[in-house]
């Protein structure tokens, strides 16, 4: 599979019109259909495993390329790494970032340079909102009477709306996360603050800037309309569409992948993997054996491997 670089600087994929020979084409063949997962979350956001325990996991599971995508922060990019560089399995660097427009929507940066300025200086700026948002949240419950201080902590990165729903659920107060998210959390709730999230445009410079690959994650979450949502951000710079994720059904699989194909983004599949936080969700569930699938595998395939440094 070759790629040419289309317009924005999103991968297009051709066919070649004379195919050379390879020295080794079960080798090809077999990289290109083993299982992936580009969506995966440590206890550095909310998850519940450490960055290591994650690939292991992973790779116990037959999955053998996978990105750590935490939210709003990579401080467990470099053990992930290294634990990926023991076992013999290929890690993106990766983040998962929030950004508003109009509603709440989050863009996977994958395979970036964790070095990069711009985009750790911007990663302060979210950390503090999501620290004052946490904190107002926390009084805001306590106020209305529900204090969830006694069941927070134990948290070793950036805490999310999922920790503090499952706060909820510890104290008594929900009977299950969703339970808190559609009782406290969501607008016009007790638990509701709208701390102010970067603009998809900004995310996806960021992630660019970096020398990531930009992908729209879970696009059906908030129920948008992706025919007109994904063009839209595709002109900003979007790279590709998280076409398989365990919020999507198999239609909305296909419909996915099709704007992705007239819009010339990649597909990727995650499993928005966090560990005991989310019981019912395994590595690399959402991996088909497809050829759209395959291209998006061959592509990063062909990225060159980062270092830690």
């Amino acid at each position: 599979m070759q790629t040419r670089i289309g317009r924005h600087g999103r991968p297009v994929f051709m066919k070649p019109v004379n195919k050379p020979k390879r020295k080794n084409p079960m080798e090809t063949e077999k990289n290109t259909n083993q299982p992936f997962d580009l969506h995966l979350h440590s206890n550095c956001s909310d998850g519940s495993d450490t960055p290591a325990e994650v690939v292991r996991t992973v790779a116990a599971r037959g999955v053998s390329m996978l990105a750590l995508t935490d939210h709003d922060n990579i401080d467990g990019v470099t053990e992930a790494m290294s634990e990926a560089d023991k076992i013999g399995v290929r890690l993106l660097p990766a983040i998962e970032m929030d950004a508003e427009w109009p509603h709440e929507l989050h863009i996977l940066g994958l395979d970036i340079d964790i070095n990069d300025k711009k985009l750790t200086d911007a990663l302060e700026t979210a950390l503090k909102r999501r620290s004052l948002r946490n904190q107002v949240i926390t009084e805001q419950l306590l106020e209305a009477g529900y204090d969830i201080r006694p069941f927070l902590g134990g948290e070793t990165g950036v805490v999310t709306r999922l920790n503090l729903a499952m706060a909820l659920v510890k104290g008594g107060f929900a009977t299950d996360t969703r339970d808190a998210f559609i009782r406290f959390l969501r607008k016009g709730c007790p638990g509701y603050y709208n701390a102010g999230r970067f603009a998809p445009e900004d995310v996806i410079k960021l992630i660019r800037g970096a020398g990531g690959v930009p992908v729209w994650a879970h696009p059906l979450n908030g129920h948008p309309d992706p025919h007109k949502l994904a063009p839209l951000l595709a002109e900003m710079g979007l790279m590709g569409l998280e076409g398989f994720h365990p919020s999507l059904s198999e239609g909305d699989s296909q419909v996915l992948t099709s704007i992705a194909r007239q819009l010339n983004l990649i597909v990727t599949c995650g499993s928005d993997y966090h560990g005991a936080n989310r019981k019912d969700v395994f590595p690399g569930q959402t991996w088909r054996d497809t050829p759209v699938l395959g291209e998006c595998r061959a592509y990063f395939e062909a990225r060159p491997k980062r270092k830690i440094r």
